[in-house]
């Protein structure tokens, strides 16, 4: 016979959270949000109609972002709390205003935006990938895109990150079975105006293609080889050096190379998701790219100030 008798759960450690701090800083958030309009003064051009210009509306969608709402939960907002008139417009835009912003906006476009809130010089760096879901799910699907429905439709996302300052340098959006060394290329070409000096990475990326781009950027590879790794060179020293090192001594090479300082990009991965949501809300791919830089600079502006 199962037992009645209610049992008093009891908490082991007392939590306690200090609100008025939590409330200042998505204060301060918002504020630096409003500040990005003038990045986007140079890119300024009429949305929709003539009394709504590209670098405020863009606010707007940074907004939507970073509180993880609707467009119509942003338009609701933006009228309750005037947030229009202290954009300077004469009236609320409306909600599919705000959306059809995103049709004025580039991935490249926010990269060199990106490039001004970051440091040209990053003494140790990593990289990483995660899974990330869409939500291109539900009988919907066929018969608005007239697609079949997926079980599983995810992406990844590969992010490239000063360990130390915590800001995000690259970011790329990819399909979900791609494999994580191929983008290490493409994330170094996009920081090639960077001066960087140790690049951090996890056993997926170890190959001759990832070292050698990384030894070509004159940087050292922090890079965990695998167990039985041969020790010739194979047209690629770097690599070779590094099993070396790792055999003979794998303390001293991780505290050389302040290998477990690759757990700052594991963290940044699990903060975004629990602000951002683990579900990237744009259907076409071009969007989603968009909204994955928008997360990127909402980081570097909001989460870790300069």
């Amino acid at each position: 016979m199962a037992n009645t008798k209610k049992v008093k759960w009891k908490r082991h450690k007392k939590v306690k959270v200090p609100w008025a701090e939590y409330d200042k800083s998505r204060r301060d958030d918002c504020k630096r949000v409003l500040d990005l309009r003038k990045k986007f003064k140079k890119l300024d051009k009429p949305v929709q109609r003539r009394e709504f210009k590209l670098s405020c509306m863009v606010v707007l969608v940074l907004f939507k972002v970073l509180l993880n709402q609707s467009y119509r939960t942003i338009w609701s907002l933006s009228g309750t709390f005037q947030l229009w008139a202290v954009l300077g417009f004469k009236r609320n835009p409306c909600y599919k205003t705000i959306q059809n912003t995103m049709a004025y906006l580039d991935a490249e476009i926010l990269e060199l935006i990106n490039r001004s809130l970051i440091p040209r010089h990053a003494r140790l760096c990593g990289v990483d990938s995660s899974g990330i879901r869409t939500t291109r799910k539900g009988a919907w699907v066929i018969v608005t895109f007239k697609r079949r429905m997926r079980k599983k439709d995810f992406k990844k996302v590969h992010i490239f990150v000063d360990l130390e300052k915590k800001k995000i340098l690259a970011c790329i959006i990819t399909g979900g079975t791609i494999y994580d060394g191929r983008q290490l290329r493409r994330m170094l070409r996009m920081c090639m105006w960077i001066r960087i000096e140790i690049v951090l990475g996890d056993g997926g990326y170890d190959s001759r293609n990832c070292f050698n781009d990384i030894a070509g950027i004159n940087a050292r590879p922090g890079i965990k080889v695998r167990k039985n790794s041969t020790t010739k060179s194979k047209h690629c020293p770097s690599r070779k050096w590094a099993v070396i090192a790792q055999k003979e001594n794998y303390d001293k090479w991780k505290e050389d190379l302040e290998y477990t300082m690759r757990c700052v990009v594991e963290a940044i991965f699990s903060a975004m998701k629990r602000r951002y949501g683990e579900i990237v809300h744009s259907i076409k791919r071009k969007y989603r790219k968009v909204e994955i830089w928008i997360r990127t600079i909402i980081w570097n502006v909001c989460i870790y100030p300069r």
